[in-house]
């Protein structure tokens, strides 16, 4: 937006709510940006740190209630580490992730100074299926530490990579732990049924792990299952043993679905599956 910002309401000293080009309502941040002003007023591009277009008008209320609630500095760190998550993961992160991230930062810090510790219960399985996420996450905990002088515990990392995961994918938190949750499960019967003990610094492990967390949110999406008879053009052999024992495990992949998300699986998932679990076996 070129020229000055007009004043809409003031949130607080280091926050207004204004309009850009289009007319479209941002919320604007900077320090000092909405001390000695009056609505009204214009601001200059000049005082601005960031400005804020979320999606929702729900989420303006959050957004603007959150900035009365926690500290400015709080705000600003949070933006930091969704700037770091942007360049070091290279993907599209939902504007709604500064609600929740400062939101959460602060929760964390204010519970750790009252002696409160908030186990993460996921950090073993966000370890180990998002691990640039979580390596975001562990840095985001240093600067924390560093700008508010504590020591957060291992588990915030986790719980800062969630964050950056629900924005990845759109801000449904409770599409994310299914997507988790289904992940570990599935992961768990093809372990237990083929006697498996598969070796996470793998490619062909880091391929099942993707394969599987993208598997499971078409299984939330129920989509319409179309064949493309893709058995009908790869011939394997059913007489085969290691066919016959993964076959076993997809049918018990293949209940759990049915009988935790409603899901049938169709030949060609099943087919898709059998090849992540054959490079496994071969792995191994």
């Amino acid at each position: 937006m070129e020229g000055n910002y007009r004043i809409l309401k003031i949130l607080n000293n280091n926050a207004i709510v204004s309009r850009d080009a289009d007319g479209q309502e941002v919320i604007i941040v900077g320090t000092g940006i909405g001390f000695h002003t009056r609505i009204g007023n214009e601001i200059s591009p000049e005082k601005v740190s960031k400005q804020y277009i979320l999606q929702g008008r729900e989420n303006y209320r959050r957004f603007e209630a959150l900035l009365k609630e926690i500290p400015f500095d709080c705000i600003e760190i949070s933006e930091k580490i969704i700037e770091k998550a942007k360049q070091e993961l290279k993907r599209d992160l939902n504007s709604n992730l500064i609600i929740a991230l400062a939101d959460h930062i602060n929760f964390a810090v204010s519970q750790l100074k009252a002696g409160n510790r908030n186990p993460n219960l996921m950090l073993d399985e966000i370890q180990r299926f998002y691990r640039e996420e979580f390596q975001v996450g562990l840095e985001a905990v240093e600067m924390i530490n560093r700008h508010y002088n504590i020591t957060l515990p291992r588990g915030e990392a986790a719980s800062i990579a969630f964050h950056l995961i629900n924005a990845e994918s759109g801000g449904d938190a409770g599409e994310t732990t299914s997507v988790i949750k289904g992940t570990e499960k599935i992961l768990q019967i093809i372990q237990t049924t083929l006697n498996l003990k598969m070796r996470e610094d793998t490619l062909s492990y880091s391929r099942l792990v993707t394969h599987t967390k993208y598997f499971v949110k078409r299984v939330l999406a129920k989509p319409d299952n179309t064949e493309s008879d893709i058995m009908g053009v790869i011939r394997i052999d059913e007489e085969d043993g290691q066919y016959i024992q993964i076959s076993g495990c997809l049918d018990k992949i293949g209940a759990y679905l049915k009988e935790t998300f409603d899901y049938d699986i169709s030949e060609d998932e099943r087919f898709y599956m059998l090849i992540h679990i054959m490079r496994i076996m071969q792995t191994e």
